[in-house]
């Protein structure tokens, strides 16, 4: 299940205008190519590929679309830095069940220069919130899935937990493109 975290208010009109400023960078399947990556966990890579899972996707941690609010009402840290980023999925792609390990926001490595382990993924992402924020109302065949649930009714606004350790993924089987803001952050009790 994906907790609910509240209907926020932020500023639409901007992240809109963000997200036609022609910045986005395309990525295939998987977005890892090297086999010795955290890729090896993800145990169904060999049915996704550039033709049924590519997104594009925009940076926007230094945007800075989060006020204050955001972050004493979800209590997150502000004093560390945070990564956002909004996905542009078309139709007949699909994010495939997957659990996240964070690399975009500590890492690959740890600070001895090794592989984030099983284990410290698992401890550090109790630490970690990931917020899945829809830019857009719910369409038809947007679907966010995990093993027993499926999310296809929101609103602009909404804001959904994406919990640490969780298998989930997103399908776009409808006819509209899917835009998605994920906010990724340090809880304050971390």
């Amino acid at each position: 299940m994906f907790p609910y975290l509240g209907h926020f208010n932020l500023d639409w009109d901007r992240i809109d205008r963000y997200c036609n400023s022609g910045l986005w960078t395309e990525l295939g399947y998987p977005r890892i190519k090297n086999e010795d990556d955290h890729w090896r966990h993800q145990e169904n890579k060999q049915w996704y590929n550039d033709n049924n899972s590519t997104v594009k996707e925009l940076w926007a941690s230094e945007q800075d679309f989060f006020p204050d609010n955001w972050f004493d009402t979800l209590k997150l840290r502000k004093d560390i830095p945070y990564t956002a980023k909004i996905f542009w999925t078309k139709p007949g792609n699909f994010e495939p069940p997957h659990v996240d390990f964070f690399p975009s926001f500590i890492g690959e490595y740890n600070q001895k220069g090794d592989r984030w382990s099983d284990d410290d993924i698992h401890r550090m992402g109790k630490k970690i919130l990931r917020a899945w924020i829809p830019l857009q109302d719910s369409k038809v065949g947007h679907i966010l899935y995990g093993e027993d649930y499926a999310l296809a009714k929101w609103n602009l606004g909404d804001v959904f937990e994406l919990p640490s350790g969780v298998r989930h993924g997103f399908a776009n089987g409808g006819t509209k493109d899917r835009f998605l803001l994920v906010f990724t952050g340090w809880r304050t009790n971390a």
